[in-house]
């Protein structure tokens, strides 16, 4: 028999990671999360930007960044430039500035079309999970250890929660697209 508990935990990571996949497409707002993975070399190790400093957004086109050791300054700095994520980087007294250009209309158009994209890997993800527990579910008809009641059952159960899982997944894309084409 399918753990439909241990497949919806699946479903869920699938869904997770998706979310996260987006958090890093700028729409028109700073957001912490847009700089805060970036590596930054401390005291000869890479660490997430996040983990070596304050990260805040006090208007909605900039990101301070503040390290909690002031030497780290210049490699912070460093890092950001090297992302290349096209903010406007400037140093100020013991911290570091970020100032979002604002996104004009082509911009906003790929970044929807990546939107698009990722929403179609994570639904192929969850097709291929699907396909998966088909398969599962046949194999275990045929060994005769559920009845055909059960399969079908099963599969009833199992395409209700993909179809919510791909509802799901459209609405944070969408919600996505929204932000990015607000102006």
């Amino acid at each position: 028999m399918i753990n439909f508990i241990e497949e919806e935990k699946e479903f869920k990571k699938i869904l997770d990671h998706f979310t996260e996949e987006l958090k890093v497409i700028r729409t028109g707002r700073s957001h912490a999360s847009l700089v805060e993975n970036i590596m930054v070399d401390s005291y000869g190790a890479q660490m997430p930007l996040s983990h070596v400093s304050a990260i805040s957004t006090p208007d909605p086109k900039s990101i301070i960044v503040k390290p909690w050791d002031k030497s780290m300054l210049p490699a912070i700095e460093s890092a950001l430039q090297k992302s290349n994520l096209g903010f406007s980087i400037i140093a100020e007294a013991g911290q570091v500035r970020l100032t979002l250009p604002p996104l004009n209309e082509e911009r906003r158009k790929e970044f929807v079309k990546l939107v698009g994209k990722k929403m179609e890997d994570a639904k192929i993800s969850l097709r291929k999970r699907r396909d998966d527990i088909r398969k599962t579910i046949l194999d275990e008809e045929r060994a005769k250890t559920i009845s055909e009641d059960q399969k079908f059952s099963q599969n009833e159960k199992m395409e209700k929660m993909t179809e919510e899982f791909n509802k799901k997944i459209e609405d944070v894309s969408a919600k996505k697209e929204k932000e990015l084409m607000e102006v």
